[in-house]
């Protein structure tokens, strides 16, 4: 079968698709895979897509330099927020997005779309081929179980914010959508959720059970598979002399990174975690781009600026990240507590729900948070053998999981 798969955003976005599109071409498919990079990277030398046709659909757009995605408003992972990103990141890309969308759609027997990715929808129903929907966090997907604005309010209250957030969504984001959708000669957009975020043939949920309970009210047609995890040869990494001799030279540090999002503002988010590190008193690995900032070296912070997360994260006592899910799914397989400094968009979702799972300490917001915030908090994690335990029972059972496997075989089950 001749798969396409089309995604959009950060690392957090391509790479799920990448490990989905291996474990496709694994299973003996034809697989194409597109990508919409907003930071303008090009993953066509990555070792693992050998085999996997790749489409960087960006049409030669420059990335936004020095506009940080989350900043655009006081509050992380608000409508205004959203709203925001979709104008300023998505947008630009509509037309060369739907170039590489009609071309999966005409060539494939089946496609694979970000929940996002409008333009995939129209080439779908334009090319009467049939398109399943990636999700990669449960929030995105409606339930009366669950709240869209993070505070659970019942079963009654939460069903009319989802009613009224649709609402609102369908009206303002992916405006565009509807002009392309008319230029196709089809209906408009009625409801983001139903139509859009997720699939009747599909909608595959990459998140893990352990963590989050799939929510009683789901169709059949919305499966949890557990995260979508690059194959293991991608972890093959030989740790430097000089980090081995680090850790192995006093109890294990903590590890603390912001991932992408340090580059929207890498001296100061730097900084902070430097100041956190310092005030706590651990020994810390910080991760950033140290080449591009002129800061004094400490003997107890050691400077990395990348390494797979998988690897080193058991080497560390407690993982201080942004709740991106990689990030999130990381520490947990390696059985360890975080604590979430959120910059925006699902990210206060993760942290909340390593929160709930007693896994994780409390949930930070990056333009408020302090050094001697994130400090305090780290001592209360490092201190409790209860959340330590409950991040390694999550994890083992995690491990368990292989959510490439389960997502291809729902794939399989699929009668088109």
């Amino acid at each position: 079968m001749r798969i396409g798969l089309q995604t959009w955003g950060t690392d957090g976005d391509f790479f799920p698709f990448l490990a989905l599109a291996v474990g496709l071409k694994d299973a003996g498919h034809e697989v194409s895979l597109a990508y919409t990079s907003i930071d303008g990277k090009d993953y066509s030398d990555h070792p693992l897509a050998k085999g996997i046709e790749l489409i960087k659909a960006d049409g030669g757009i420059l990335a936004q330099k020095n506009i940080n995605p989350y900043a655009i408003a006081a509050k992380p992972g608000s409508f205004k927020e959203y709203s925001k990103l979709l104008e300023t990141y998505f947008d630009p890309f509509v037309d060369v997005m739907f170039e590489a969308s009609e071309v999966l759609c005409s060539q494939s027997d089946l496609v694979i779309g970000h929940a996002v990715c409008h333009t995939l929808l129209t080439a779908s129903e334009k090319h009467d081929c049939p398109r399943v929907s990636l999700v990669l966090t449960p929030l995105v997907v409606r339930s009366k179980y669950v709240s869209p604005v993070g505070i659970g309010l019942g079963p009654v209250l939460n069903s009319f914010l989802w009613s009224v957030g649709g609402y609102v969504a369908t009206q303002t984001w992916f405006k565009k959508a509807n002009t392309l959708r008319k230029a196709q000669s089809l209906a408009p957009i009625q409801s983001l959720q139903k139509e859009l975020f997720t699939s009747d043939y599909l909608t595959i949920v990459a998140a893990s059970s352990t963590l989050t309970e799939r929510p009683k009210d789901w169709r059949s047609n919305i499966q949890m598979t557990g995260f979508l995890n690059l194959p293991s040869s991608e972890l093959e990494w030989n740790m430097p002399n000089d980090l081995r001799a680090f850790i192995d030279e006093g109890e294990p540090p903590i590890y603390m990174t912001f991932g992408s999002c340090m580059q929207f503002d890498l001296q100061r988010s730097t900084q902070l975690l430097i100041e956190a590190a310092k005030t706590s008193g651990k020994r810390a690995i910080i991760q950033s781009d140290w080449s591009e900032l002129g800061l004094d070296e400490n003997p107890n912070i050691f400077r990395i600026e990348k390494a797979p997360h998988q690897t080193i994260f058991p080497h560390c006592s407690v993982i201080v990240h942004h709740g991106g899910a990689g990030t999130t799914q990381a520490a947990l397989l390696s059985e360890k507590p975080s604590i979430v400094v959120a910059h925006g968009f699902d990210q206060p979702y993760s942290g909340k729900q390593l929160q709930l799972a007693q896994a994780g300490g409390n949930v930070f917001q990056r333009h408020k948070v302090t050094a001697k915030e994130l400090a305090d908090e780290i001592a209360v994690i490092s201190n409790s053998s209860a959340i330590r335990q409950k991040a390694s029972d999550i994890g083992a059972r995690m491990k368990l999981e292989n959510g490439v496997a389960n997502a291809v075989q729902l794939i399989l089950n699929l009668t088109i």
